[in-house]
């Protein structure tokens, strides 16, 4: 049996421990910022794209997402294949990506890096290997207006600001170039189209506001 003297702070500390159930067991509550994946634009870095054969459950599957894209860009012998996908569930999009969207091709991270056009946006960088071509993927994380390069403490941060708050979408931009360039990385075709489809994306808000 509980004191008195001690009821009070009891039922504060269960009634704080109810507000993250509350939150996304009963409510479910998402915080939706108005920007889609489908706005980015079809034509990046001077070239124009095709959707490719991609099909939504399998994107439903594997990242929990039903707003996302693929394209590939061309250009003369150039090619880039885009990946940009949103979900509420954070770690089927920044775990290792890579395997699900490569699959049957050899990969190896390198790192992150940065490039002078956006030096806020930490690139991720995986090597690739495939019948005999080596090639580079680049992608990025973006939550909440920021970018992510270590997705552990990102998960330890995200997890507290939960709480108290709904869920956000993270987003997943990945560019993968297999024609095996060895250019400076803001050369790179898979660095341009990856930034040049950031850019679009964000310039969404500023588009609204201005209406």
């Amino acid at each position: 049996m509980i004191s008195p003297r001690y009821a009070v702070p009891v039922a504060v500390m269960l009634a704080l421990a109810l507000v993250p159930t509350v939150i996304h067991s009963y409510r479910g509550v998402r915080v939706n910022d108005d920007r889609r994946t489908a706005a980015i634009a079809a034509t990046l870095d001077g070239m124009a794209s095709t959707p490719t054969a991609r099909r939504a459950p399998w994107v439903k599957n594997h990242f929990e997402s039903d707003d996302w894209i693929e394209r590939t860009y061309t250009r003369d012998r150039t090619s880039v294949t885009l990946f940009v996908a949103r979900s509420y569930d954070a770690k089927r999009l920044y775990h290792h990506p890579e395997l699900a969207l490569l699959r049957g091709a050899e990969t190896t991270p390198r790192g992150t890096a940065y490039v002078a056009a956006r030096p806020d946006v930490p690139l991720h960088l995986i090597e690739i290997e495939q019948d005999g071509r080596r090639g580079l993927a680049v992608y990025a994380l973006h939550y909440d207006g920021r970018f992510i390069d270590n997705p552990v403490l990102f998960q330890l941060r995200a997890s507290a600001s939960l709480l108290v708050s709904g869920r956000r979408p993270l987003t997943l931009f990945m560019a993968t170039d297999l024609e095996g360039r060895r250019d400076a990385l803001d050369k790179s075709p898979a660095a341009r189209v990856l930034l040049e489809a950031i850019g679009s994306f964000e310039r969404q808000l500023v588009t609204a506001a201005a209406h």
